[in-house]
């Protein structure tokens, strides 16, 4: 995604072009001295719980019921929802793939991550620990030594043909992520996207669980054609299962974790076989309603899961385990296709997590649509913000915005610090980027062609 777009053409679907900013460089050194980690902090000022959103290849964070709000990560590659490893260590992994020159980025000035795409391992403290997770091939930046199976475009650039967008751990601690490949906003909507996964403890060895059937360089490549429909931001039912959001299609595929292999040897060659997989649909939308789902994420107040959508109206609904519609819970309004972009104060939900409390926080991409043409619809530059939702007895209020000002975030994740080590700085916090203020940086490119490495480069 950052780096490319979603083409702002035909809305049948989504008009949705990832207009991409920039941010100002920050100050690393007090965020990378240390262990950081919640754990490392008196247990009088740990927080009841953190929320954590990325912003174009930074990821910050509000610590609450204090409301202070700083970053983990400054702006280096991070382009997806970041997830905490189940582990108790605080890492914690997020989608990457190269900040290019173009994009005004002070993380475009730091060496780049090898292979050019992956899913990036994190240290409590918000340091990159130098080990990215990829499925391997021959593709790669110069300089580099590690290869993947993702070609650049006829441009050269390796942000368009696969983004590692959602994720989410498995109840064996395995990860699941999702691949969007080309599905920038296109309509009809490609289905080369992937569903991939990465075993632990070690986290190196790769499995393509679901992807494309025909064409594309290589087996399963996201360049072909039958695989996922533009997959987004993902969670467990309460007995495991996994609900993988696909736009494309309008429906939330249900997979049972007992069919996805238990380790390497039950992956040949790197590819799942398709019968060994058992999926089911947990959730259809259709034109009306839940048109474009994003994201789901589980209501910890009523065991239900909430699903959301870019456009149409409402916004984001509540359905039990079984993909019904949840009884007292009255859905999120939102925008119709007619409406779209219409109103400056309107939201376009995408990755959404829920507080131990029942808070809901989700991003907006915020699509604005010049001289009311849908045509010319598309995300607003510095327009993407963190909202926030209470509830009473089922009804939301009123979003109210967290931070905002930022070019196109994707999710939200919370950390509860009472049952795991959350990730957390180390040394004082610096405040999110967000605004013009993300612009200044020369669109030069890293000064070496050597591949980065632990730290912050």
């Amino acid at each position: 995604m950052r780096g490319a777009r979603w083409g702002a053409g035909a809305l049948a679907v989504a008009a949705l072009s990832l207009v991409v900013g920039t941010l100002t460089p920050v100050p690393s050194g007090a965020l990378t001295s240390g262990r950081g980690g919640t754990a490392g902090l008196p247990r009088s000022e740990r927080p009841g719980y953190l929320v954590y959103w990325d912003q174009n290849e930074e990821v910050d964070f509000l610590s609450m019921p204090s409301g202070k709000q700083g970053i983990l990560m400054p702006p280096w590659d991070l382009n997806g929802q970041m997830c905490v490893v189940p582990d108790g260590s605080g890492r914690w992994v997020g989608g990457y793939d190269p900040t290019l020159p173009g994009q005004h980025n002070p993380g475009g000035l730091l060496p780049y991550k090898q292979p050019p795409i992956g899913e990036e391992l994190d240290g409590a403290n918000g340091a990159f620990s130098g080990q990215t997770l990829y499925v391997p091939g021959p593709f790669k930046l110069p300089g580099e030594t590690i290869g993947g199976d993702s070609p650049p475009d006829s441009t050269g650039s390796f942000n368009a043909t696969s983004t590692y967008t959602g994720c989410v751990f498995t109840r064996h601690r395995d990860l699941l992520a999702t691949d969007i490949a080309t599905a920038q906003g296109q309509f009809p909507v490609p289905s080369d996207g992937r569903l991939v996964e990465w075993f632990a403890p070690s986290y190196k060895q790769s499995c393509i669980i679901i992807g494309p059937t025909a064409g594309g360089v290589g087996a399963h490549h996201v360049d072909g054609s039958g695989g996922l429909s533009q997959p987004g931001m993902m969670d467990l039912a309460a007995n495991g299962d996994v609900l993988l959001p696909e736009a494309g299609v309008q429906e939330v595929l249900r997979i049972d974790p007992a069919s996805l292999p238990s380790g390497p040897d039950a992956c040949p060659g790197g590819e799942y076989p398709a019968a060994g997989l058992k999926t089911s649909v947990f959730f259809k939308g259709n034109g009306t309603l839940m048109p474009f789902p994003g994201g789901v994420a589980t209501d910890p107040t009523c065991g239900c899961i909430a699903i959301s959508s870019f456009f149409g109206d409402p916004a984001i609904i509540w359905v039990n385990q079984e993909g019904q519609p949840e009884p007292g819970r009255t859905p999120l309004p939102g925008q119709t296709l007619a409406e779209l972009g219409r109103n400056p104060a309107a939201y376009n939900p995408f990755g959404m997590a829920f507080a131990p409390d029942g808070t809901l926080f989700f991003v907006d991409i915020h699509i604005a649509c010049a001289h009311n043409e849908l045509s010319q619809c598309g995300t607003a530059s510095y327009g993407g913000r963190v909202m926030k939702v209470t509830f009473d007895h089922g009804r939301p209020g009123t979003p109210v915005v967290v931070h905002g000002g930022f070019d196109f975030p994707t999710s939200v994740t919370v950390c509860v610090p009472s049952k795991q080590d959350c990730p957390y700085p180390a040394g004082r916090l610096h405040a999110p980027n967000s605004g013009p203020a993300e612009n200044p940086s020369p669109a030069k490119g890293p000064p070496t062609d050597k591949p980065a490495i632990a730290g912050f480069g």
